[in-house]
């Protein structure tokens, strides 16, 4: 005679487990990491033009003023915030990339390093001239700051090099699986090809960037809502079932 036996799942057996809230704060976590990059990028994109006959004059007009040294303090600890708040996004954007999670780390590790690079060296001239008695703003100090928004510059296009990477992986997963949509992806695409564009498009790609975290957190936040519902469902119960 056969016996049937009915087996108990083992209380170690690795089942996933909804968690509707995966998502939530890193969606959270890209929308207000977007609206500081914007803000923090439009004003440092106020400074002055450095390739001019004039930038001399110029920059020590600028940072002559204590108003134009405080946006300088206001924009520095955004761009530092938002590149702080972009790897908590990472995460769980590298989650949804599978298989090219790694080209996701690596580009988005490659923006996030860039931008506070820009973010320091593009206001640290006004914070010290404001904090600093002994640096006042002159012809000869102003020749630091030239350097300076240069260097700037020069972390954004490399920046948006890293973001480059990050879009086009994100764009090859949306063509492969349904875990990215697909308008999604090629927003990212377009973002990404625009990005090579170098110093010809760095003031304004960063934009760009933001408005496409804005999008991506607004993903990330519904996918969170739709695991909660689904999470809060009752199971079906078969028919005859007791």
């Amino acid at each position: 005679m056969a016996s049937q036996s009915v087996q108990s799942p083992s209380p170690f057996a690795s089942h996933p487990e909804p968690a509707p809230h995966r998502d939530l704060w890193p969606g959270i976590a890209a929308l207000v990491a977007a609206g500081l990059l914007i803000a923090g990028h439009i004003l440092w994109t106020r400074t002055p033009d450095t390739t001019k006959r004039d930038a001399i004059e110029e920059v020590v007009s600028f940072y002559g003023k204590d108003s134009n040294q405080a946006l300088a303090q206001t924009s520095a600890p955004m761009l530092l915030a938002a590149g702080l708040l972009f790897m908590v996004f990472l995460v769980a954007l590298s989650r949804l990339a599978g298989n090219r999670s790694h080209l996701v780390l690596v580009g988005g590790t490659v923006f996030t390093v860039f931008l506070l690079v820009a973010a320091i060296a593009g206001n640290i001239f006004a914070i010290t001239a404001d904090a600093s008695d002994v640096f006042p703003v002159r012809p000869e100090t102003a020749l630091i700051a030239i350097l300076l928004l240069d260097v700037a510059y020069g972390a954004t296009i490399a920046a948006m090099v890293g973001a480059a990477v990050l879009l086009f992986a994100v764009w090859r997963v949306s063509r492969e699986s349904r875990a990215v949509p697909g308008w999604l992806g090629w927003f990212g695409f377009v973002v990404a090809v625009l990005s090579l564009g170098g110093p010809f498009s760095a003031w304004a790609t960063p934009l760009l960037m933001a408005l496409w975290m804005l999008a991506a957190g607004v993903v990330l936040i519904m996918n969170a809502r739709v695991a909660q519902r689904d999470e809060g469902q009752e199971p079906a119960v078969a028919p005859g079932t007791p």
